[in-house]
């Protein structure tokens, strides 16, 4: 029911969300290909410091849905 309310309304946040996922997954791939003197090398600190702050997005985002939603906090204990 999210998915279709998701991708059903706005094609257009749907294609946002594939190119970002798709530029997390090229970004770190093609920092391997490229020589470190290149102009479009990333530093490999860079690229985890942003795999660490989009695993705190997305622990904020799932914080959000399920007290959202649900109206329950849950911070994993039983």
């Amino acid at each position: 029911m999210i998915t279709q309310r998701f991708f059903g309304a706005d094609r257009r946040i749907a294609s946002t969300v594939l190119i970002l996922f798709a530029a997390a997954i090229i970004v770190p791939l093609l920092n391997l290909a490229v020589s470190p003197s290149s102009a479009f090398y990333i530093p490999p600190y860079i690229v985890a410091l942003v795999g660490k702050y989009l695993c705190y997005a997305l622990l904020a985002l799932a914080l959000d849905l399920v007290w959202g939603y649900c109206g329950i906090l849950s911070l994993g204990h039983g």
